[in-house]
């Protein structure tokens, strides 16, 4: 069996202090093999300086990504990573990193599954949702869970550790923000078993969210789209 090797990715474009603040948290726990900065053609000099301060450790590193957009980033990731297992982690900071040893654990016992976070496990899991916002978020979780026949409990956050492999495998498609739902569901339909881990969401402490309900009521179609595709348009040929 190969060995297990975790790659901790960061996508960053305006980030600097919460940067620093993700990594430096997650550095702590020494459970990753390698650290890698996909950073936008557009990225602040503020960014750059940071992710440069940050890769003066050895088993950092950082490129720019090739194409625009969030989707194209994350799918430069992918390709970057030298590890056996990936993990987007944000680099907004936005999400609790004392539930990475829990994450980390259960992946290397679980290695061919997924393991993502669910705020929704999690007590008081959704700091900064206003009550409208969180409700809409229930419902779509109860909505996607009847779909797909899932026992998940979180299919919006794909803060999550998947083997690289079964990533590379996955026709990706999404350019920008519109590949995050490919990054749950693609898996799901696929029959890539996950594992939830409880986890916190914070605000975003540096730039501007991107993730109001009009921007992301798109999704909903890119979600059912992916329900009836048929798997081998999801996956590959090896």
């Amino acid at each position: 069996m190969e060995k297990y090797k975790l790659t901790v990715a960061f996508c960053a474009t305006n980030e600097t202090k919460a940067l620093y603040d993700a990594y430096s948290k997650i550095r702590e726990y020494d459970f990753a093999d390698e650290y890698v900065f996909v950073l936008s053609e557009t990225a602040t000099d503020g960014c750059v300086k940071t992710v440069n301060c940050i890769c003066d450790d050895s088993d950092c590193r950082y490129v720019f990504q090739k194409a625009p957009g969030l989707g194209n980033a994350i799918r430069e990731a992918i390709v970057e990573a030298k590890g056996s297992h990936i993990i987007i982690w944000p680099a907004d900071d936005g999400m609790d990193t004392k539930s990475f040893p829990e994450m980390v654990r259960l992946s290397k016992e679980n290695p061919e599954k997924i393991v993502s976070v669910s705020r929704w496990l999690e007590k008081n899991g959704f700091d900064g949702y206003g009550a409208l916002r969180k409700a809409v978020n229930f419902v779509s979780q109860k909505l996607f869970a009847f779909i797909y026949k899932s026992s998940l409990t979180d299919f919006t956050n794909p803060t999550q550790i998947a083997p690289i492999k079964f990533y590379k495998r996955i026709n990706w498609q999404g350019q920008g923000w519109d590949l995050i739902p490919e990054l749950i569901f693609k898996p799901l339909k696929s029959g890539c078993e996950f594992i939830e881990v409880p986890c916190k969401n914070f605000s975003r402490k540096e730039g501007k969210s991107n993730s109001s309900f009009f921007k992301l009521a798109p999704y909903y179609l890119i979600i059912l789209k992916i329900y009836f595709m048929p798997v081998d348009e999801i996956i590959k040929e090896e």
